[in-house]
């Protein structure tokens, strides 16, 4: 059994001020199995900002000067973990997530049982449920599958060698950052685990789940966003970037022609449903804007997507 190095974990923060108090309390819940807690702020209000230096002093807070995303943010998190030679694993550990107690320590286990595994992830469960969310994510050209999704939580789920772990609650090894690299920060925020996933594969390693280690995703959205990315726009524009990046041009052709027939025929189906309409419309612009790679563009803000 491998001696236990240091855990460092990462949480990205953007003016989190409405979910700062249950944030507080989660980390709490499990901060005696974290060696090293890295906050980035992402460019946050000053009166935001002495929210997260009061609440969390007892971390290494890395005060980023602009917005650059969930990607930008986790490797200057990651990057300071590794300056740490003592540091072995490396925990994203998203704000609106809460680990059971012990979850981290058991990752660290799995993580570190079988030399392939680079990166592990915990059995995801709905908000304040027992329902698995997904226990990771194999992934086809056209679908994605969530597995276990909508069974009851239990212990006894077999370790599962899969294509993604849960987002937001991955633990990597230092060498895994260190042979894969970190996330592309051309993506900003979306389809980052897929991309990853390919990279992964590519250096040798594996990534799996195991039920030992359980979270809860509770999906705390702001109840008066000013504004709102539009997460289709996203999507398919870095869906489309992920295949040109990672498979030949026939997939990437098939996927692109298949993709706006679908879309397409979707937003005539909903010309008078507008929020169905709008959600195939931003899809089609981001599948654009993933072919064309037009990758700037990371401020589609709008409150109706």
């Amino acid at each position: 059994m491998k001696q236990r190095g240091k855990i460092a974990a990462v949480t990205m923060t953007y003016n989190d001020g409405y979910k700062i108090k249950e944030w507080r309390q989660w980390y709490d819940e499990v901060k005696s199995e974290i060696d090293l807690y890295i906050v980035v702020d992402n460019g946050s209000s000053p009166d935001y900002l002495q929210q997260v230096k009061d609440n969390f002093s007892d971390s290494v807070l890395i005060e980023r000067k602009n917005n650059g995303g969930c990607t930008a943010a986790y490797n200057d998190g990651i990057r300071y973990a590794l300056q740490d030679k003592d540091v072995d694993a490396i925990l994203i550990f998203g704000n609106d997530v809460r680990f059971a107690k012990g979850a981290i320590s058991e990752l660290y286990k799995y993580l570190y049982s079988d030399k392939k595994l680079g990166m592990v992830g915990p059995a995801m469960l709905r908000k304040n449920s027992e329902i698995i969310e997904d226990y990771g994510v194999n992934m086809g050209l056209f679908n994605t599958k969530f597995l276990y999704s909508g069974r009851e939580y239990s212990n006894n789920f077999p370790d599962m060698i899969v294509d993604v772990v849960p987002g937001g609650a991955s633990m990597s090894k230092r060498s895994f950052y260190e042979k894969v690299g970190l996330q592309d920060e051309v993506l900003f925020m979306y389809c980052d685990e897929r991309d990853m996933s390919y990279r992964a594969k590519r250096a040798g390693f594996a990534e799996g789940v195991t039920a030992k280690a359980k979270a809860w995703h509770q999906h705390i959205v702001n109840p008066q966003p000013a504004v709102r990315v539009n997460t289709r726009y996203m999507i398919g524009r870095n869906y489309v970037y992920c295949i040109k990046k990672h498979m030949s041009l026939f997939l990437v052709i098939k996927y692109v022609i298949c993709s706006l027939l679908v879309n397409y025929l979707g937003l005539i189906r909903n010309l008078f449903n507008k929020q169905r309409r709008n959600s195939y419309w931003q899809y089609l612009r981001g599948v654009k804007a993933g072919l064309v790679n037009d990758m700037d563009n990371n401020k589609i803000w709008e409150n109706n997507d």
